[in-house]
């Protein structure tokens, strides 16, 4: 490929973060410059390509139509070259790698899509956990080098990166959906509502976005894990609302089943906090550029 056939590439990295956050704030967060470099550099790319990128928003900018299909190749073109880098910056990378992150996330996320990463990365032993472990310290104690969560995690010591954006859909089994009216969020109110003691407040906030209104104390049981309550929904108990990357591949077996496309519950997305030298460092940046490729796709609703 001829080098005046690529566009600028300071301007594809600030396009895709752009894109991906869809907010020039946030994307100027991220990438450690103003509001006003972000805008000038989605201009330059604009100008190159001829046709703009992005309608502005209330809360932000949304891709045009026609700029949808060049962000998904934009950002799988980066993810690549992020990827190589790391494999080149890092040939000995290899050993163990500790990884710690939540019930739900081990069992109904990272575990479906390890061996992506075995595959491409023999050498690397990863050993998953989750217990929180103190980080492997400069001395060399063993503990955790990876540690994954929904939301922001931070540490003076350690780099956290968001990988995956993500949100919260109400879900319910073939079995529930196909016994019950459920025609309309407000539908939900009359069924129990499965919940979990870390996120009392999720409920309440769709329906909220949903713009309908619910009494002091919703129906339904409380339960310690996510992946206990989308159990308790699988098994006809009633209807949870879980995080979309825990949910795709029982909603690709057809165990659970979204109610809705909309309203779609944002939330942190999954970071990872790990730290940037010490014998773990090229494995860890490996797996995490492994976990920022991992692209979800889209609900569809009943």
């Amino acid at each position: 490929m001829a080098a005046q056939s690529l566009p600028p590439l300071k301007a594809l990295r600030v396009f895709e973060a752009a894109a991906r956050l869809r907010s020039f704030t946030a994307a100027a967060d991220e990438l450690s410059i103003t509001h006003s470099a972000v805008s000038q550099q989605i201009r330059v790319l604009e100008d190159y390509l001829g046709q703009p990128l992005f309608a502005r928003e209330a809360r932000g900018v949304a891709l045009l139509p026609g700029a949808q299909a060049y962000f998904a190749e934009v950002q799988a073109s980066l993810e690549r070259i992020s990827t190589a880098t790391a494999k080149l910056k890092a040939p000995s990378a290899g050993g163990v790698l500790r990884v710690c992150a939540t019930p739900s996330l081990t069992m109904k996320w990272l575990i479906p899509r390890l061996a992506t990463f075995q595959a491409a990365n023999p050498g690397v032993d990863v050993q998953l956990s989750t217990q929180a472990r103190p980080f492997l310290d400069r001395g060399g104690d063993p503990g955790s080098d990876v540690l994954i969560r929904h939301g922001f995690m931070a540490h003076s010591d350690l780099a956290c990166v968001h990988c995956l954006d993500d949100f919260h859909i109400p879900v319910a089994s073939p079995r529930f959906i196909e016994r019950n009216r459920l025609h309309a969020p407000a539908d939900c109110l009359a069924h129990p509502l499965l919940k979990i003691s870390g996120g009392m407040d999720h409920w309440p906030r769709w329906f909220a976005l949903a713009k309908v209104d619910v009494p002091p104390q919703l129906p339904g049981p409380v339960f310690d894990h996510q992946f206990l309550c989308m159990q308790a929904a699988m098994n006809d108990l009633g209807i949870a609302l879980a995080p979309w990357c825990l949910l795709e591949d029982d909603i690709r077996a057809d165990r659970l089943r979204p109610l809705f496309a909309q309203p779609q519950l944002p939330n942190a997305g999954i970071h990872a906090l790990y730290r940037q030298d010490g014998p773990a460092a090229a494995s860890a940046q490996l797996f995490i550029a492994w976990l920022c490729a991992q692209s979800p796709s889209l609900p569809n609703p009943i």
